[in-house]
């Protein structure tokens, strides 16, 4: 005789766990690697179930950790990783979960609202499946119906990496401009009160926006700038692609940018700000991977490859001045 039954929260809970512990203590081999995919694709339960617990343990744990410069240290930091007994996540399991997506959230009239902190990342997996990673400082409005799934980012950044259900487009709306998806990856960020930036990873989306009746659409490798009554799109190669894409893991990759572009996307996710004591200084290009939150070792690179003097007087802040 053949039983059939459904598998319970807790249980499809336990299985997430299990597979979070093997596959970030390295366990897996590539037969239970396809093992692992057929149970992410076997019931969308199991796929919210797995993200939910890895992004909370991601948070929690922090998993990248940047160990402190000094004049020895290349100023292309290296990503450091705690090991960790596959158990501790099996007996976190019930805390994560329980503690949810992490963030400031209410709900009113059918729209729940996340928020982060400065500094702070966050991962949130909708009812749907759909993920959304919020960068520092900002807030998204959620409401998914039964016509269509809505998103209001009203501060900052996030990456929507969205569902399939053509019966439901995904909208994320920001100032005046409209980004329409079905089942793709895409991030919005809010430049300034009149620039919406969009980047397609994957799939393609459609931007509508006032003034602008024939906005092109864009696919996976574009990315598109919106302001009052024009849209421009630019191509993104896959290693500038990725850079971008490098805060959702708590990082910053500069690759030649001015160190006036550098200080000023570092000083996004702290409150303790970085200052050039001469604006000459932002002329220099800088190179690296960095932990976004950490502007002391930043600022410690900085030192060292450009030969800069760190003003120890000022608490308030990280003066770099030349030498």
């Amino acid at each position: 005789m053949i039983a059939l039954f459904e598998r319970k929260g807790d249980d499809i809970e336990h299985d997430a766990s299990r597979w979070l512990a093997a596959r970030d203590a390295g366990a897996t081999s590539p037969a239970q690697t396809a093992e692992f995919n057929r149970w992410l694709e076997a019931d969308i339960r199991h796929r919210v179930a797995y993200l939910r617990l890895e992004a909370n343990w991601r948070r929690i744990s922090k998993l990248s950790e940047l160990r402190p410069l000094d004049r020895d240290v290349d100023p292309d930091l290296l990503m450091q990783r705690r090991s960790r007994a596959p158990w501790a996540f099996a007996a976190a399991a019930a805390l994560l979960l329980a503690i949810g997506a992490g963030v400031l959230w209410s709900q009113k009239s059918g729209w729940q609202i996340y928020e982060t902190r400065v500094g702070v990342f966050s991962r949130i997996v909708l009812e749907d499946g759909s993920v959304v990673d919020l960068n520092t400082n900002s807030e998204v409005h959620v409401r998914l119906g039964a016509e269509r799934r809505e998103v209001r980012l009203t501060r900052g950044e996030g990456r929507f990496q969205v569902a399939h259900d053509t019966s439901r487009p995904f909208i994320v709306a920001a100032n005046q401009a409209a980004v329409r998806a079905v089942g793709t990856a895409f991030t919005v960020r809010l430049r300034d009160a009149s620039q919406v930036e969009v980047v397609v990873a994957e799939g393609k989306v459609a931007i509508a926006a006032p003034h602008v009746p024939d906005a092109p659409p864009l696919a996976a490798g574009e990315a598109a700038v919106v302001q009052p009554g024009s849209v421009s799109v630019t191509q993104v190669s896959p290693q500038a692609l990725e850079r971008r894409l490098a805060w959702t893991s708590g990082r910053l990759e500069f690759r030649g940018e001015p160190l006036a572009q550098a200080v000023a996307e570092f000083n996004r996710y702290n409150l303790r700000q970085i200052r050039l004591a001469n604006p000459a200084l932002g002329t220099l290009r800088v190179g690296g991977n960095f932990k976004a939150t950490d502007p002391e070792s930043f600022a410690a690179a900085l030192a060292s490859a450009f030969k800069l003097h760190v003003d120890p007087a000022s608490t308030d802040a990280i003066v770099l001045s030349p030498p």
